[in-house]
């Protein structure tokens, strides 16, 4: 009777064991990182670099899924729409967050439908000019032609042309908006003539240097490396610059543990060497910036882009 009773007690004092969680097997399979945009452009080289250290960090494939078209939201909505289990993640940006809401009807809340991870980097964007435009080599040259007649704007989302928008309203342009899927594309035509200028990111530099292509301005907030001796619209006497922050988002609800372990291993991207040898050879900015740095930069960023919007009307509604 003794012996019953003391193995009884140690079996009450044992802990019971219990399987293991999916928060505490995650990942076990690949991860799925979607872009809303298609390749070639700067927001895939990003993209590509960070999936490639991840995939070493988190010991898992991590292939990334090109999801172009509605103004860069559809990889966006492919996300917002995932189950928030930690294997669908990817790139946000100000063109969603910001810009969509005023310009198109979404079928998800941009500010809600995220649990925002961070941002890592910026694009930087550039005025280039072709062949339609042979007698425009500087910035004043570009307003004048401007003013003559509609410059032609290809870009993939308006949200990266508020700086062009800005620099109509300010100089009295006119400007004809024309959309496309991809970067590559909008590049593709105005160095083959047949679009005036877009907003050029990385795809830019080897068609500027190899004469395809003429940059007037850096629309960003800095001069590009590539081309120290083209100054900033600011620089140019223009007060605008064009901010194209690189955010990452998971659906909202992701487990905490989950959102913790893959913001580190973002961030831990974020400041690799070889990532930012990547970014640099494409001219894109390092911006680490964890979860609270990046919604103050989003809080502080929205009113000028929803002002330029409002006042260039691209902007169909308010908020």
């Amino acid at each position: 009777m003794h012996r019953r009773t003391l193995l009884g007690g140690l079996a009450l004092a044992t802990p019971a064991l219990h399987p293991a969680t999916a928060q505490d097997r995650w990942p076990s399979r690949e991860i799925s990182l979607v872009t809303g945009f298609g390749p070639g452009g700067g927001t895939d080289v990003v993209a590509r670099a960070i999936a490639a250290h991840m995939e070493k960090t988190l010991g898992v494939s991590i292939p990334v899924r090109n999801t172009p078209g509605a103004g860069g939201t559809l990889g966006p909505g492919r996300i917002a729409q995932s189950k928030p289990d930690g294997y669908t993640f990817g790139l946000t940006g100000l063109s969603v967050l910001v810009v969509a809401p005023l310009t198109m009807d979404l079928p998800f809340k941009p500010m809600e439908a995220f649990d925002f991870l961070g941002c890592t980097s910026e694009l930087r964007i550039g005025v280039p000019v072709g062949p339609s435009l042979p007698q425009v080599r500087t910035l004043a040259e570009f307003i004048a032609e401007g003013r003559r007649r509609p410059i032609t704007l290809a870009t993939t989302n308006p949200g990266s042309a508020v700086s062009f928008f800005e620099l109509a309203r300010l100089t009295g342009m006119q400007l004809s908006y024309v959309p496309f899927g991809s970067i590559t594309d909008a590049a593709s035509q105005v160095a083959g003539g047949h679009v005036d200028t877009y907003t050029g990111t990385s795809e830019m530099i080897g068609l500027v240097k190899g004469g395809n292509l003429r940059m007037l301005a850096s629309a960003s907030v800095d001069r590009w490396p590539e081309f120290p001796e083209v100054p900033t619209l600011i620089e140019q006497g223009y007060d605008t610059a064009t901010r194209q922050p690189i955010i990452w988002a998971a659906p909202a609800g992701l487990p905490a543990p989950i959102r913790e372990r893959l913001e580190a291993a973002l961030m831990a991207a974020a400041r690799d060497p070889e990532v930012l040898a990547r970014q640099n050879a494409a001219s894109i900015a390092s911006r680490p910036l964890n979860r609270a740095e990046t919604m103050a930069l989003i809080h502080d960023v929205k009113p000028g882009v929803e002002a330029a919007l409002l006042a260039s009307g691209m902007a169909r509604k308010r908020g």
